[in-house]
C-alpha cells in the first residue's frame, strides 16, 4: 500500500515456512538499502551484521509502534481495539507511540533496537510472519496480543518487545 501511494516506508518481505514454522525470513527496504534476514537458530542480521533489540526496561522512555487494520471498515472490532490500545492504553504510558508504515519494517526495527516494541490487533499473519522470525532470532519476545501465547498460526494479534519490557505493554493492552 505504501509503495502504491508513493510513501517511502515500504518493504519486500519473504518467509520460508517448513512444518508450519518460519525457518528463513527476509525483509528488504529498497529505499534505505537495508536487508534484514534470519535463519532459525542462527540469529538475525541487518546487512550482514548481527542485530539485537533495545535493552530498555522502563516503558516511559520507550518508543512503541503499531498499525491499525488495513481494511478497518471490514475489521471493526480490531479497529476499535487498535484505537483503544493506542490512545487509552499505551500512549499515556510510553514515551511515544507511532505508526510508521510498513509492518515488516516496524518489526525489523524492533529487532535491531530502533523501536522498543510493537503491537497490533487482528489476524494479519502474512504481515507478521517474516518479521516474527527476525524478532525471535534477535532476542525479542514475540507473543499474541494477549502476551502469553507464543506467536504462531492462528494467534490473535502480535506483541513484541525485549523480554524485560514485554510484560509492561502486555499489562496495558489487556486492561
Amino acid at each position: 500500500m505504501q509503495f502504491l501511494q508513493g510513501v517511502s516506508s515500504f518493504s519486500i518481505a519473504l518467509c520460508l515456512i517448513r512444518g508450519g514454522e518460519p525457518v528463513a525470513s527476509f525483509i528488504y527496504d529498497p529505499v534505505q538499502k537495508e536487508f534484514f534476514h534470519a535463519l532459525k537458530g542462527e540469529g538475525a542480521f541487518l546487512n550482514g551484521v548481527r542485530i539485537r533489540p533495545s535493552a530498555k526496561t522502563d516503558l516511559s522512555v520507550c518508543v512503541l509502534a503499531t498499525t491499525p487494520p488495513v481494511a478497518s471498515y471490514q475489521e471493526i472490532s480490531s479497529a476499535d481495539q487498535s484505537v483503544a490500545g493506542y490512545s487509552r492504553r499505551s500512549l499515556p504510558h510510553a514515551f511515544a507511540v507511532r505508526a510508521l508504515g510498513s509492518v515488516s519494517l516496524q518489526l525489523a526495527y524492533v529487532a535491531c533496537g530502533r523501536l522498543d516494541g510493537y503491537f497490533e490487533y487482528g489476524d494479519d499473519l502474512y504481515d507478521w510472519i517474516a518479521g516474527s522470525l527476525i524478532l525471535t532470532e534477535s532476542g525479542v519476545r514475540v507473543t499474541g496480543i494477549d502476551g502469553s501465547s507464543p506467536f504462531t498460526y492462528g494467534t490473535s494479534g502480535i506483541l513484541a518487545a525485549n523480554s524485560e519490557l514485554h510484560q509492561q505493554p502486555h499489562t496495558l493492552l489487556s486492561a
